[in-house]
């Protein structure tokens, strides 16, 4: 738990991740191989996936726990990504070791739809996840086009997580396409990471966001079901420093023109340490946030969390 203005509040982290073997692609396909010190090579381009100390690239749960055990943090998220590998075995692991302390979302790729099919049935019977993970632009797909996908997750009554992507290019951040998706399918349990990106890191984009307001207004279709977590939100303006002015703004435009009851905090953790320490992407919004009422952090910290990931 954690003490804001004297109240005790419990706390999910809503977004976490953790790897024991670093083996991944992007963008379809393109091989991401670590350099060390935290260095990758992608194709032709070499830059900073995580901060220099993680000289193996290896991100066990042990550090995870340090920071939540540190910062009083209760539970976690952890999801998957195809950029570092499947992580299906150790993260079962991970659950097993530390009962009712993680949920795991399994990581699939919708480019086959047999095989995929398959994958989700095996995650959810032999892996104990809760829901899926898809990071859309790496694992190239027609969100509108796959209604097989979306059928299996009702029929397995499972959660999915969605990254729409964050950099330019045919797969990132096709809203119209997802609207098409929540329009047939608004009892789908679903969750949208980073508030949908919502080119965010676009600057000249001014209060209160439009994109961003684009993509919330898909609560109007799906108004009991879509949730929006607010993770790596530091990492859009990677020029400034704490606490992160602009990233603040995004959560007061949210409250003002949607209200809190669909959003929760997480820390991105590990990538997120490349702008800041895992303690600051929660106070920046526990001791800056002079919008947020009591209520307010009840529903982001921990209640908004706990409904769609750890009720089952």
């Amino acid at each position: 738990m954690i003490t804001i203005k004297g109240k005790e509040y419990k706390v999910i982290d809503a977004h976490l991740h953790a790897w024991d073997r670093f083996d991944g692609f992007r963008d379809g396909g393109v091989k991401i191989e670590p350099l060390g010190f935290g260095m990758v090579r992608e194709g032709d381009i070499t830059y900073r996936f995580l901060p220099p100390e993680y000289k193996d690239h290896q991100v066990p749960i042990e550090i995870a726990l340090a920071h939540m055990n540190e910062n009083g943090i209760d539970k976690g998220v952890l999801l998957q990504n195809p950029c570092y590998g499947d992580q299906r075995d150790y993260l079962k692991e991970v659950q097993k070791n530390n009962p009712g302390r993680f949920v795991v979302l399994g990581l699939i790729d919708p480019r086959n739809p047999e095989e995929v099919v398959r994958q989700m049935e095996e995650l959810t019977k032999n892996y104990g996840v809760v829901g899926f993970k898809i990071e859309v632009p790496d694992v190239p797909f027609l969100l509108d086009e796959s209604d097989f996908l979306w059928e299996k997750i009702l029929d397995l009554d499972a959660v999915v997580a969605l990254d729409l992507g964050w950099r330019d290019g045919p797969f990132n951040y096709n809203i119209d396409r997802f609207e098409n998706v929540m329009k047939k399918y608004p009892k789908m349990k679903t969750v949208l990471c980073h508030l949908g990106v919502s080119k965010l890191s676009d600057l000249s984009q001014q209060y209160p966001f439009p994109l961003m307001q684009k993509t919330l207004s898909l609560l109007e279709i799906n108004k009991d079901n879509l949730y929006f977590d607010f993770s790596g939100m530091q990492g859009t303006e990677p020029e400034a420093d704490y606490p992160w002015p602009r990233s603040l703004s995004y959560l007061k435009a949210v409250k003002e023109h949607w209200g809190l009851d669909r959003v929760m905090w997480g820390s991105d953790m590990p990538m997120i340490l490349r702008y800041c320490t895992y303690r600051e992407t929660l106070t920046c919004y526990t001791n800056h946030c002079d919008f947020l009422s009591s209520e307010d952090y009840e529903k982001i910290l921990y209640s908004n969390a706990e409904h769609i990931y750890f009720s089952k």
